[in-house]
């Protein structure tokens, strides 16, 4: 069978950070140690095992017909509203005029808003660097996307201001803790891209994965809190808070948009399991979830502290880093004219430490981008500081 794939699919290729991983596993040795900075994962000491056991058994001993049933497309009704009091407990996000859906995952979060919003030829705005699976994601619905380069405290206003002018069906971006960048998008630039988007009446879809896991400084109101105009599509996950394996996500938009996007998911994945939501709902009722989310908080700042303290120790001075108030990910580039596919890959088969180029999250001439992003909250705090220090031996060989 010759199989006819549209020319997006025939593009699309595996993410790179799987490939490292691959390679590491491919070359290790009986008593070699393998240390996953590559990696996209939460680290398992944290996952609420306890806590997601307790509530999957009560909801299995409490099980009835409807909860064996398809789910409504929209997710369980009292999930919905639990997830609406726990997100606006900090902040307004789900206004009066607005409505949450349970997704599988914020991918699909994503992936809807793509779907409903995005055809061939269509323009998706996207930061420099950004969330590589959500850029597939805008490609393979056959976008156009554009790039606009990151500043210190978020996206460049200018360049974000001209590709607005030249029409665009989406904005992308993760204010808080960036994947891969780690970069927090300030207080003043998060108003001024909410003018803009109002202004050139182009939505914005607000992914923020990472936004609880704040480790420095104060909390900043979400892009969504300021949406008077329905401008804003807000997205979130419970993977990296609870467990991925739940597959929970959200999706916070206005209620005329949830509308014409319930259609879509009614062909994509349906709906969550009601066993899942409904374990799930019970464990929102019946505990204060910022206070888990804290410890989680607490086992992370360890770690970043010390990644960053390996780093500074380490690397040669020509090595920069990023420091993140939050997430998961350190972004380190290499001098000007660096090769970090290579590095990446001679640190997979020679260490056994994969670590993810950052060519793939770059939209626009990726080939020169000298950068690769460190997940810091996966392993041991052992573990890092071993990998660090061999990775900054290989760094001084490599640049020498």
């Amino acid at each position: 069978m010759h199989y006819q794939f549209r020319k997006e699919v025939h593009a699309a290729k595996k993410a790179a950070m799987g490939e490292m991983f691959n390679l590491a596993k491919e070359n290790l040795k009986e008593g070699d140690r393998l240390i996953n900075f590559a990696s996209g994962h939460p680290s398992t000491e944290v996952f609420q095992d306890r806590m997601i056991k307790k509530y999957i058994i009560h909801a299995m001993e409490n099980i009835t017909g409807d909860l064996l049933q398809y789910g409504a497309h929209a997710g369980y009704m009292p999930l919905r509203r639990s997830l609406s009091r726990f997100v606006n407990k900090k902040g307004s996000v789900v206004k009066l005029e607005d409505d949450l859906i349970i997704t599988y995952g914020s991918v699909e979060a994503i992936f809807l808003t793509t779907s409903a919003f995005v055809g061939r030829g269509d323009k998706v705005i996207v930061e420099i660097p950004s969330y590589v699976n959500a850029i597939k994601a805008f490609q393979i619905q056959g976008a156009e996307v554009i790039g606009v380069s990151m500043e210190e405290d978020g996206v460049n206003l200018e360049e974000l201001e001209s590709a607005m002018k030249q029409g665009a069906k989406l904005f992308y971006t993760i204010p808080d803790f960036s994947n891969p960048s780690g970069i927090t998008m300030s207080l003043s630039k998060r108003k001024e891209v909410y003018k803009l988007a109002v202004k050139y009446q182009i939505p914005i879809l607000e992914d923020n994965p990472y936004g609880d896991l704040r480790y420095r400084n104060e909390r900043l109101p979400h892009i969504k809190e300021f949406d008077t105009e329905g401008a804003v599509i807000y997205v979130g996950s419970m993977s990296k808070l609870i467990a991925p394996a739940m597959r929970l996500g959200f999706m916070v938009a206005n209620k005329e948009l949830i509308k014409r996007v319930i259609p879509v998911k009614a062909v994509s994945t349906n709906g969550l399991s009601n066993i899942i939501q409904y374990a799930l709902w019970n464990m929102f009722e019946e505990n204060d979830m910022y206070v888990e989310i804290q410890k989680i908080c607490d086992v992370y700042a360890k770690k970043l502290c010390v990644m960053e303290e390996c780093m500074d120790c380490f690397f040669p001075a020509s090595v920069k880093h990023s420091s993140p108030d939050g997430g998961m990910y350190i972004w380190v580039t290499l001098p000007e004219g660096s090769d970090v596919r290579r590095f990446c890959r001679e640190s997979a088969v020679k260490l056994h430490i994969p670590i993810t180029p950052g060519n793939g999250f770059c939209i626009v001439n990726p080939d020169s981008c000298t950068s690769m992003r460190f997940n810091f909250v996966k392993e041991s705090i052992d573990d890092i500081r071993y990998g660090i220090e061999q990775v900054g031996l290989l760094l001084k060989e490599y640049l020498d």
